[in-house]
């Protein structure tokens, strides 16, 4: 028997850069870098962006009105063994006038250029999407699916 966690992560952009966060002390993985976001929760199921933009509002107080081109972009489930995790990766253009703070209590957060390759340690499913996304994903709107079972075998995106 396996237990299940949903989760959500969203890359927030702006001039060509990309915001992540070095997210410390979390129950489901280790200190690594993500993207913003967290825990779905029970009454959330049906909507996983909801529970992006509450994620998004509680780490960082940014709200849905100063995001533009919030999309769905990746869904990733992978089998840890005990756990099936599903992470609904989401994009945002952060609009112009919206202020990022420069601390988080959830870790620390930094701006990467979405030139380089910064082979950041993530998580397997992030390191999968986010890699992706920059070399391929966010130049078009499809909305792909990884999976990694309890061996680590990766498939996708596809």
């Amino acid at each position: 028997m396996h237990s299940t966690r949903h989760l959500t992560s969203i890359y927030l952009v702006r001039d060509d850069r990309v915001l992540l966060l070095y997210r410390r002390g979390s129950r489901a993985i280790a200190d690594s870098w993500v993207g913003i976001g967290g825990h779905i929760e029970p009454d959330e199921l049906a909507d996983p962006t909801a529970a992006a933009l509450r994620e998004l509002h509680e780490e960082l107080g940014i709200t849905a009105d100063q995001l533009t081109a919030l999309a769905l972009r990746y869904i990733a489930v992978r089998d840890t063994g005990t756990e099936i995790r599903t992470t609904y990766y989401f994009t945002a253009a952060l609009a112009p006038a919206a202020t990022v703070p420069s601390e988080c209590a959830e870790g620390d957060l930094a701006w990467f250029d979405l030139a380089d390759d910064p082979r950041l340690g993530m998580p397997v499913t992030a390191r999968i999407a986010f890699a992706h996304w920059r070399a391929v994903g966010r130049h078009d709107r499809k909305l792909r699916f990884i999976t990694v079972d309890a061996d680590g075998r990766e498939t996708g995106p596809a």
